[in-house]
C-alpha cells in the first residue's frame, strides 16, 4: 500500500512578514532613540580612552559602525532604488521601516545565543539597526517593503527632478 501524501507539511514555514513603515513624530523618534545610543557610545569610548580630546570625530564613527549596520545594498533601477538585506537570525515580527528623502533606517529583532555556564544555551532578542544614505531623493510615501526567508527587500521611487523655466535640471 503506497504511503499517504500529506496536502500541508507538518514542518514550519519561514516567516513572511509585511514591515511597518513608520513615519511623522513616531519615525522622529526612533532616529532619536538611535542617535541617543550613539551619543551615549561615543561618550563611553570618550571616557575609555581617557577622556582624550581630539577624539570627537573617531569616537562618533567607531560608536555608529557598533550601533548602525551598514548591510543594505542599494541598487538603481530606472525611477526605482531597491534595497536588500541579509537578516539571517531577525524576526519579522515588529520590524519597522522609516524612509526619508535621502535615508533608509530599519529597526528589526535580531536574536542572539548565549552559552550559559550550567551548559544550556539561551536565546535573547536584540534590537538591531540598519541604515544606508541614498545616491538619490526618493519618494517616501512610494515605498513597499517585504520580509521573507530572512531577507529584506524595500522598493522606493526615486523622486523626479524639478526642471527650472529653461528645462533644466
Amino acid at each position: 500500500m503506497p504511503a499517504t501524501k500529506l496536502a500541508f507539511s507538518s514542518r514550519p514555514a519561514l516567516a513572511s512578514t509585511t514591515p511597518s513603515f513608520v513615519d511623522g513624530h513616531e519615525a522622529d523618534e526612533l532616529e532619536q532613540s538611535v542617535s541617543q545610543r550613539i551619543r551615549d557610545r561615543a561618550r563611553v569610548l570618550f571616557e575609555q580612552s581617557g577622556a582624550a580630546p581630539g577624539n570627537d570625530e573617531a569616537n562618533w564613527l567607531r560608536a555608529e559602525s557598533e550601533i548602525l549596520h551598514a548591510s543594505l545594498e542599494v541598487r538603481e533601477s530606472g525611477t526605482w532604488l531597491a534595497l536588500r538585506a541579509s537578516i539571517p537570525d531577525a524576526s519579522g515580527q515588529g520590524m519597522q521601516i522609516v524612509v526619508r528623502p535621502t535615508r533608509v533606517l530599519v529597526r528589526a529583532m535580531h536574536a542572539q545565543t548565549e552559552q550559559e555556564s550550567n551548559g544550556r544555551t539561551e536565546q535573547h532578542w536584540q534590537e538591531l539597526f540598519l541604515a544606508a544614505n541614498l545616491t538619490a531623493e526618493v519618494d517616501p510615501p512610494s515605498a513597499a517593503a517585504s520580509f521573507k526567508d530572512h531577507n529584506l527587500i524595500l522598493m522606493v521611487k526615486k523622486r523626479r527632478t524639478r526642471l527650472n523655466e529653461r528645462g533644466k535640471v
